[in-house]
């Protein structure tokens, strides 16, 4: 091999790890996208999408445009509550298929989304759990060296109700754990684990993928934990469990 095929060889190697970086990359905020969804991190949610007036969200009740329709979707900045501390959408992407144009500007994605979804309805409180499969067809794009979502078009051919007596709270969970004769841990059980608290979000160990900057689950699990017995007394109600004997049924979860 003489040096002007070395040269080109190494040229199309570096293309080629290039277009695999970039893959990478859009696997990447598509995973971290899904934690933030999981318990609707709102600012972290609209930090992934391209400031650009083409954005498009193509959802089952409708379609939002622009930068300005991802933020009024997802009420960022609005005075629209924050979800209750029962809700949960743990929607995994998986069997990502991700094409990267040739000149690494633009990319495409098609994705299984399969998950449990617990959302309480805004008007009666009510939560009705369910299990969802979906489908994403998403379009990224490339600014300044960093992957945003461009347009996502999505579909639920899936959806399984499941009744409420047969959805475990983790309270109930860390309940069953606590009681658990485990063999000989170095550090047993810690009563009043926030794990075991609805809407407790498990800290993440990065910064957000587009901004850089550090996300709020420090601020909210703080809120959340200020009062942990009327935030199991929320979910228990939403979910139509009745309350033990002597206990307070009209506990309201504060903001701070």
């Amino acid at each position: 091999m003489n040096s002007k095929e070395m040269e080109a060889k190494i040229k199309s190697l570096e293309k080629k790890i290039g277009l695999l970086e970039d893959v990478n990359e859009v696997k990447r905020l598509q995973r971290v996208y899904s934690y933030y969804v999981m318990h609707m991190m709102r600012d972290e949610i609209y930090d992934c999408f391209a400031d650009r007036h083409d954005v498009t969200l193509h959802w089952l009740e409708g379609t939002w445009k622009g930068k300005e329709g991802v933020k009024r979707y997802f009420g960022v900045g609005s005075d629209r509550p924050e979800p209750p501390p029962g809700f949960l959408h743990q929607v995994m992407p998986i069997a990502g298929v991700v094409d990267v144009a040739p000149d690494g500007k633009t990319a495409k994605g098609r994705w299984y989304s399969f998950g449990g979804v617990a959302v309480p309805d805004q008007k009666t409180g009510k939560t009705h759990p369910s299990i969802v499969g979906g489908l994403y067809e998403i379009d990224y794009i490339k600014k300044n060296g960093v992957w945003k979502f461009w347009k996502i078009d999505w579909i639920i051919p899936l959806s399984i109700k499941i009744p409420t007596d047969s959805w475990t709270t983790v309270e109930e969970l860390g309940k069953r754990i606590a009681n658990f004769n485990a063999p000989g841990a170095d550090e047993p059980f810690v009563k009043g684990d926030p794990r075991f608290v609805s809407g407790y979000i498990f800290p993440f160990h990065y910064n957000h993928p587009v901004t850089g900057k550090p996300t709020s689950e420090g601020k909210k699990n703080a809120r959340l934990l200020s009062n942990v017995k009327a935030v199991e007394r929320i979910v228990k109600k939403s979910l139509g469990v009745a309350p033990k004997a002597g206990s307070k049924a009209k506990a309201k979860f504060k903001k701070k």
